[in-house]
């Protein structure tokens, strides 16, 4: 009796010790099956971040390179232009100023401008030279007799104390007066030479 009691017991035992090994080791397997779930989603997740992250990188950097790219043109083309500018307007000015202290050139520009009109066989109205003072003794008497030729009158050539260089021709009655000053000697000269000095010096 005592035997069998003892052997029921110990298949009690053993068997409650086998399902709870088993039970264990399914727990075991589980955890272990969910670790691994675990620590793959999370290597997923993590991979997918970084190649979020590296794709977002690669576009701000191709960004930014594209807007550094479009700075360095602007700021180069805006360096061109400042040095074009700079080059034509010194260079305008020199020759406006050299030309407009030039006697020679001044009459010459003076009975060019005067051959362009009809005076009407001399009955046009009173036309005057308005000129530098320094400028007034050497343009009258070199001016005079070309003007009466192509006037059929004389020319008035009176000096301006303001007027520096150049000249302007003036029609009161007529209202009307062209001016050749060493401005506007400079503005036209800087219309002509900005395209051929760009082109020059910024040839591809």
């Amino acid at each position: 009796m005592n035997t069998k009691i003892k052997e029921l017991t110990e298949n009690i035992y053993n068997d409650g010790i086998a399902k709870a090994r088993e039970e264990a080791d399914r727990i075991l397997k589980e955890a272990s099956q969910k670790a691994e779930e675990t620590t793959a989603q999370a290597k997923a997740r993590a991979e997918s971040m970084l190649s979020q992250a590296k794709s977002e990188s690669e576009k701000i950097n191709a960004s930014l390179k594209a807007d550094l790219q479009a700075t360095k043109i602007q700021v180069l083309e805006i360096t061109r232009q400042e040095v074009g500018n700079l080059i034509t307007a010194r260079t305008a000015g020199v020759m406006a100023a050299r030309l407009s202290d030039n006697v020679d050139f001044m009459k010459d520009m003076i009975l060019e401008i005067l051959k362009s009109w009809n005076w009407n066989n001399g009955n046009a109205q009173p036309v005057e030279a308005l000129v530098p003072e320094k400028m007034v003794d050497n343009l009258e008497a070199m001016i005079q007799s070309d003007a009466s030729d192509i006037m059929g009158t004389n020319l008035v050539v009176k000096p301006v104390a303001d007027l520096k260089k150049g000249f302007q021709i003036v029609n009161d009655e007529a209202g009307f007066k062209i001016s050749f000053t060493d401005e506007d000697f400079e503005t036209f000269f800087a219309s002509l030479m900005k395209p051929k000095i760009r082109e020059y010096l910024f040839k591809p």
